[in-house]
């Protein structure tokens, strides 16, 4: 299959290995179908380009570059909705934000996507007991220091 993109021109799609997301990425209900595309052969980031819009493209990352011990705790109604016998099966990502300032380069530890590379399922999940950052600053090695204060403000008004 030809798939036309803005950020790669044309790209050969192997059908084979579509990822078809068991839900959507957060905020993007309509796109469920995506390709990674390795930003260098061997390296920790990738793009997660739909297979559905050209346009549509995220940066990724294994956050255990950045991360050694980042761990993923998932229920066993996840798994088997990944068809995975346990997280060790899965490639774990992270959305990457790139903004202008390059400083601010971050990534979201909360809400990882998982990804079973067998069955060629995937999904985005939101970690709910841990207390990693939605706002990691890739520069910094740590979290953004604006959300951190609202962390702070928030549990001094409980």
């Amino acid at each position: 299959m030809k798939l036309k993109t803005t950020r790669f021109g044309a790209v050969d799609v192997d059908s084979d290995l579509i990822l078809t997301f068991t839900q959507p990425i957060i905020g993007f209900p309509e796109h469920r179908r995506f390709i990674l595309i390795p930003v260098r052969e061997g390296g920790a980031v990738k793009w997660l380009q739909s297979v559905e819009s050209g346009e549509l493209a995220f940066l990724v990352m294994d956050p255990r570059a950045v991360v050694p011990d980042y761990q993923v705790e998932l229920a066993a109604s996840e798994l088997a909705e990944l068809a995975a016998d346990s997280v060790d099966s899965l490639e774990v990502y992270t959305l990457v934000v790139v903004p202008e300032d390059r400083s601010l380069v971050r990534t979201n530890l909360k809400a990882p996507i998982l990804v079973n590379p067998r069955h060629r399922l995937a999904k985005q999940t939101i970690l709910e007991r841990t207390d990693y950052p939605v706002q990691y600053l890739l520069a910094r090695g740590q979290q953004d220091p604006d959300q951190k204060q609202e962390a702070v403000h928030a549990r001094s008004d409980s």
